[in-house]
């Protein structure tokens, strides 16, 4: 892991993309983030609460759910914990969430115009 933590340190921007599975994330994608954004690299304990390690750092999570988008606020998806709890602890922003929902009932030109959207803000990252 020492590697990816490496690669972390390097970077400027992070990068996320995953589905989002009952409200979850992959479990290799969880699995990476509890191996590599460990205590004493990416944040550590304070008397109160969490100093974080990778200020300076910003990130990106692009999402996708077969969830409608109006039911987004009364979810806990890990696209979320991702951004306000795990990478806020760790002192990474700003950090962007794009989600794209509904993805199997969206139509190909949507989707289409979703990926051009990806593509613009990335060429601007």
């Amino acid at each position: 892991m020492e590697k990816y933590r490496d690669l972390v340190t390097w970077a400027d921007h992070l990068i996320f993309i995953f589905p989002i599975w009952w409200s979850g994330m992959p479990a290799i994608l969880k699995g990476f983030i509890d191996r590599v954004f460990v205590a004493g690299f990416a944040y550590s304990y304070k008397k109160v609460g969490f100093e974080g390690h990778l200020q300076g750092k910003s990130a990106w999570i692009i999402t996708t759910h077969n969830t409608p988008s109006f039911v987004l606020p009364f979810i806990q998806d890990y696209g979320k914990v991702l951004k306000n709890q795990i990478l806020k602890i760790c002192a990474v922003a700003p950090v962007k969430l794009t989600q794209l929902t509904n993805v199997e009932k969206i139509s190909d030109e949507q989707r289409q115009q979703f990926l051009e959207t990806i593509t613009q803000t990335a060429r601007r990252i």
